[in-house]
């Protein structure tokens, strides 16, 4: 149980500037059409902070 924990807190790191990869694959699961079009375009336009927003309104999780 105790090495599963270790593996479980590497995963989550979290720390500033973490796309989250782990969101990022939840959001593409979740997220509509529309909504992967946009954080496309905020992606390629280099908008993490509208990135973050999208994460958190499609996910519910608040990256740093």
């Amino acid at each position: 149980m105790k090495a599963y924990q270790i593996v479980k807190d590497l995963w989550e790191a979290s720390y500033p500037e973490n796309i989250g990869f782990v969101e990022m694959t939840q959001f593409f699961k979740k997220a509509t059409n529309a909504q992967k079009k946009e954080m496309e375009k905020l992606c390629k336009a280099g908008d993490w902070d509208a990135y973050k927003a999208l994460i958190k309104k499609v996910v519910g999780v608040q990256l740093q």
